[in-house]
Formats: C-alpha cells, structure tokens, sequence
C-alpha cells in the first residue's frame, strides 16, 4: 500500500475467506489488500464481527475449518526470498509458525493445556524451533563435567546432533529411563532459557512460576505466559488477537507496555487486532479499519485519527466516550455474512448511502499519499472482484 514492497515483512492479496457450514457459505473475508510495514505496529480495527482475527488466522494459513481460503495469495519476505504462505506444504508451513510467525492468542485459559506446567509449555516450543541451540548447550554444559554417566549423555548427544536419525539415539529412546538420562541436560538449558524469558516478562520469582499450572495463575499473569511462548522463538512477525480481553485496565496498560517493551527488545513486527481505538492510538504506526470482511481505510496512525474518510471510521472515532460529548454509536450491526448486502457492505448503516453504494462494490484507493479508502464519497472506481 502505502510502503515498497522492500519495507514489508508481509502482503497480502486479494484475498477471500469461506466458511462452508449448514446454513450456508459465509463470506468471510472478501477481497482483502493489506501490507504489512516491517518493524512496525500495524493495527487492524473493527466492530465484533468484522473479520479481523479470521484475516490474520489465513495470514499463517491456519483458517480453521470449515473455513477455506478460497482466492488470494499472502507472501511473507524472509531474507530477501518471498514465501507464497498460501501456496506452501503444510510441513514448511510448520517450521516457519512459531519460529518466524507468532501469535498471542485471545483467550489465554483456552491457549493454555491445564493439565500441564506453565513453563513446561513455554519450553515446549523453545525445544521444537531451537531444538539445535538447546543441544548445543547441552553439549557444552557437559563438556565441562566429568563422571562416566555424563559422558555417556555427552556422547549419545552429540550423535543426537550430528544426525537425529541415528540408529543408536533411536533406540535410546525407546527406553524411557535412558531416554530421560541423555534428555535431561537438554531440558535444564530449555527451561534456564524460559526462566530467563519469564523475568523479562515481569514475573516475579520465574523458578517458581514454572513449575505452576495455569489455574494458579491470575488472568494477567496467564497472558504473559503466552506472550512468552509467543515471543520465546524470536519470532519476526508477531500477531496480537486482542491480548488484553477480559483484564482489568490497570492489569491491561501492564500488558501493552510490555508487548511494547518487547517489540523493541526483540525487534519485531506487531500486528495488533483490537476494536479498541484508544488502544490503536497507544500501540500502532499504522491502521487498518475492518468492516464486514473488508478493508474500508488504511493509513498511518495520525492520518487516521486527525483526517478520517471512511464514514465507518468516523463512527468509531465518535463512538469513544468523551467528557461533555453526548455518547453517539452506529446505528444497526454488522450484517450476516452468509448473505451479506449488495455493494457496499456498509450502506445500511451509512448516513451518506448513495444509489451506486447498494449496487457496487468501492475499490480501496489511494486518496492523498499513504491513505487509502474505499468509498465513493471519494472515487468513483469499482471493485470487479
């Protein structure tokens, strides 16, 4: 959009999301243009509804089912190689989330197993995308003690590390108690590195709290754990599926400032999903406003607040609550996807509807540099897709 294609870390394009269920094909996303800025916050903002978290979820080409992405391609720059994520093998898919593509899940009691150790978890994934790096620790480690068990493990893991295939590692592991002799070392660097990941987090006594399960943690302190797991890859583009719903707001500041704090720490690309504008104020460089499966306006954070376009963004805007403002809302609500309007999906509720909205779709164009829009308030293109 508004940036070279140099500058992204991700695009995506044209892309269309179905849900194929019994009551019909939901129209889930529709034609969906976005760029992702590398190194900077973008915010995708909306009503309940309007296909944000869905987006996201086809940008790691992880729609759930029934859902399919039907139309579209999401290209993803690693140094300097575009990967066609829509067109990738579910296995190169796999190694790429987690270790280069992360996310911080909604509801963290539904992204955290209760029947196991907090830190266990955050390991977990430290041990599947720095799986070499551990062992290479491990290695070490070892290297430094003496006693003929330590170097029995020193050796079957530097085989281990040489070639995972090995026939004598494969049968070690087949037996639970040598298993767990050789494995400890590897796991006692994955858990320092998840200890050390959990005090950056502001945990308190992070030896502890790794040993917890999930239950005994607090609301707040359940979303630095999987802020943690998000980030204890290193990931380059982090993705935020409103990380901060159902905590209180002093618990909520706590959690921007330190995905803040992490941003520049680890110097990642946030993708944060909200519909929160005052939140999008705080966190973002760039907007992207949703409605209804489509990207209706986007640009940079100031332009959006300052000069926006979009009637729908305006009604977002309006609908903050102000001291000495009468409290305004947007009449109506976003409409069933399963058979959505004609046109412009947002001309029921638009307070400028035209007769060309009902029967054509706005394309989203470039109104003054780096602001794009998709009205006809502005242009008279249409969206032939």
């Amino acid at each position: 959009m508004s940036t070279e294609k140099s500058e992204n870390i991700m695009e995506v394009r044209n892309l269309k999301v179905r849900f194929f269920t019994y009551e019909g094909i939901v129209k889930a996303i529709d034609g969906v243009d976005l760029d992702v800025p590398r190194g900077k916050t973008l915010g995708i903002v909306g009503e309940t509804g309007s296909g944000k978290s869905v987006t996201t979820y086809a940008m790691m080409n992880l729609v759930p089912p029934p859902g399919k992405i039907v139309k579209g391609r999401v290209i993803y720059y690693k140094d300097g190689d575009a990967l066609v994520l829509t067109e990738m093998p579910e296995e190169e898919l796999r190694k790429l989330r987690g270790s280069e593509i992360s996310r911080i899940f909604q509801e963290p009691k539904a992204a955290l197993n209760p029947v196991y150790k907090v830190g266990d978890q955050v390991a977990e994934a430290i041990l599947i995308h720095r799986f070499d790096e551990m062992i290479d620790r491990a290695i070490k480690g070892l290297e430094k003690k003496e006693g003929l068990i330590n170097s029995w493990k020193l050796s079957i893991l530097k085989r281990a590390r040489k070639n995972e295939r090995d026939i004598l590692v494969r049968f070690i592991k087949k037996m639970p108690i040598a298993k767990r002799l050789y494995w400890r070392p590897v796991q006692e660097e994955a858990r320092k590195e998840v200890v050390k990941l959990l005090g950056m987090m502001g945990i308190s006594d992070p030896d502890r709290v790794y040993d917890m399960y999930p239950h005994e943690l607090s609301g707040g302190m359940q979303q630095r754990i999987v802020i943690a797991t998000a980030l204890s890859c290193n990931p380059n583009l982090l993705i935020a599926d409103e990380p901060t719903t159902n905590l209180d707001v002093t618990v909520e500041a706590q959690i921007l400032e330190l995905m803040k704090d992490m941003k520049k720490k680890f110097g990642s690309t946030l993708v944060y999903i909200t519909h929160d504008m005052g939140v999008i104020a705080e966190m973002s460089n760039f907007v992207a406003v949703m409605y209804a499966g489509r990207i209706v306006e986007f640009g940079d954070v100031y332009t959006i607040f300052k000069k926006p376009m979009h009637p729908y963004t305006k009604g977002l805007l309006e609908a903050i609550p102000m001291p000495g403002r009468p409290l305004k809302y947007i009449p109506g609500t976003v409409p069933n996807l399963i058979n959505p309007p004609s046109g412009c999906r947002f001309h029921p509720r638009c307070p400028h509807a035209m007769d060309i909205c009902k029967e054509k779709k706005p394309k989203l164009v470039e109104i003054e540099p780096g602001h794009r829009v998709a009205c006809f308030l502005y242009s008279k293109e249409v969206d032939e897709e």
